[in-house]
């Protein structure tokens, strides 16, 4: 019987996981998604680049989609999720294509493998005050020390025009690094850091939209939605079709009044909730 629990929760945690090869381009217009037969029982997402589409053939990758809503501007529209598990050398080879990819690691597919969301244990401890080259300088020496490690250079305020100390205190960090690992050192930060979480990623595939007890309504909507759910919602994200974030909020009445003023179209409004969840629903302006 024990066995048998062992295995259930065990197959519980691999289902959970979301693998992928999370690769970054040096430009956003090479190497960028585009559907291939749309429409049709064959469709497939591949790469705008020759070079590319030649190493996902050789490991028979059928999906290369734009991971939407990296937290650090310069990176829109130039990280990519491979979804799957694959040997070390797929990334190896994709390292090696360096006139197309800045970088290839492993990662999770609802995640940013760089960035985190970083909750400051006091308002005014762990606060940036500078640079010391392209690494960011906070007024407290141990987090400068981890964020000399991990080369976390930037660190800002994710709400910054809150009033709520709670919100003020949130910041997100992205690094040159594997930012589990960061995560871990962080943690162990008890004196400065509250808590971490992973910043959460958005896509334009029908598949990647969550099936919740949220409630969006109405949907389509003439000016504003309401949104019905269990959870605590600490930021509403609004992003456009191309995968470009527009809105960034934590209150519901800001919210309201940006997409007031959006144009009719599609759009994917992201929730990210106090549980450290993160969901993507869509939604239809007319």
């Amino acid at each position: 019987m024990k066995k048998i629990i062992l295995l259930i929760l065990l197959s519980n945690f691999v289902l959970a996981q979301q693998p992928d090869v999370e690769i970054r381009l040096v430009n956003s217009n090479v190497g960028s998604s585009i559907t291939y037969n749309q429409n049709q029982v064959n469709e497939y997402t591949a790469s705008n680049d020759s070079g590319i589409n030649a190493i996902l053939n050789s490991y028979g990758v059928r999906s290369y989609i734009i991971k939407g809503g990296h937290p650090y501007q310069p990176y829109s529209g130039r990280i990519i999720s491979i979804a799957g598990v694959f040997p070390q050398q797929f990334v190896n080879d994709l390292l090696a294509y360096t006139s197309v990819v800045e970088s290839a690691r492993v990662s999770d597919k609802s995640y940013f493998s760089d960035a985190l969301n970083i909750k400051l244990v006091n308002l005014n401890i762990g606060t940036p005050v500078g640079y010391n080259g392209n690494i960011v300088v906070t007024n407290n020496t141990s987090l400068n020390q981890i964020f000399q490690n991990y080369n976390v250079f930037y660190f800002t305020q994710l709400f910054p025009t809150s009033t709520s100390n709670v919100n003020l205190r949130i910041y997100t960090a992205v690094c040159n690094c594997n930012a589990n690992s960061l995560k871990a050192d962080l943690n162990n930060l008890i004196s400065v850091i509250e808590s971490t979480n992973n910043v959460g990623s958005t896509y334009l595939s029908n598949n990647q939209f969550e099936k919740s007890k949220t409630t969006i309504s109405p949907n389509p909507f003439i000016n504003v939605f309401s949104i019905e759910t269990e959870e605590v919602i600490y930021k509403y994200s609004i992003f456009d079709s191309t995968g470009k974030q527009i809105v960034s909020t934590s209150n519901k009445n800001e919210l309201d009044y940006q997409v007031s003023k959006l144009q009719t179209g599609f759009y994917i409004l992201n929730l990210n909730f106090e549980n450290g969840k993160s969901s993507n629903y869509k939604l239809v302006k007319k």
